[in-house]
């Protein structure tokens, strides 16, 4: 999954979030809840066990950033991005730290969706498919015990390593500009998954 991507839900989320603040809250969420409806049903899954849990409060960004590896080769660039966001009670929270190698880059990102199937399921399909074509690879992959995929585009050479923890926190690792996947998946297990797991309880 492309920047793009990624950052469309936090895109979607603060527009949702903009409109709800315009005296539009019952109408908005109403319709918040259909489309997570919808999405869950197109794609047939979510984290599992996660369809009877309820949003509440999320890992704090600052305490994501606190998760972000030393990853072998790679040096972190600049200060890591944080942001916290509260929809009509349902919260979500994100954190992102970039890493180089001459030109090859790198980039970690947390996202704790806590449940919120409906955003979280575009990440959750990921974990239960596996396609094989010219252009790319997808397959599911476990990450110190961890669910997890990866996605792969050949032409281009730069993907993703993607894992779930505790059914609720996302990590994310891109690769660009001539980073492997084994620079992805080193990354991937650079991280402390029982640090997140114990501060997502």
């Amino acid at each position: 999954m492309k920047t793009g991507k990624l950052n469309l839900f936090a895109a979607a989320i603060a527009a949702v979030f903009l409109i709800s603040g315009c005296g539009k809250k019952e109408d908005v969420s109403q319709k918040t809840g259909d489309q997570s409806s919808s999405t869950t049903q197109q794609t047939g899954t979510t984290a599992a066990g996660s369809t009877n849990k309820t949003p509440g409060v999320v890992i704090p960004g600052k305490t994501l950033a606190g998760f972000f590896p030393s990853i072998p080769g790679y040096t972190a660039k600049g200060e890591p991005e944080t942001m916290e966001m509260d929809m009509n009670g349902t919260k979500y929270s994100h954190a992102s730290q970039a890493y180089e190698n001459g030109d090859k880059k790198l980039k970690v990102l947390f996202f704790d969706y806590n449940y919120m199937t409906g955003l979280a399921a575009g990440y959750t399909a990921m974990m239960n498919m596996s396609m094989e074509t010219n252009e790319e690879s997808m397959h599911s992959e476990k990450f110190n015990g961890n669910p997890g995929w990866i996605n792969w585009k050949k032409t281009s050479n730069e993907g993703t390593v993607g894992v779930v923890i505790n059914d609720r926190v996302f990590a994310v690792i891109e690769a660009h500009n001539g980073a492997t996947i084994d620079d992805a998946k080193a990354a991937a297990n650079a991280i402390n998954y029982s640090a997140i797991a114990a501060a997502a309880k």
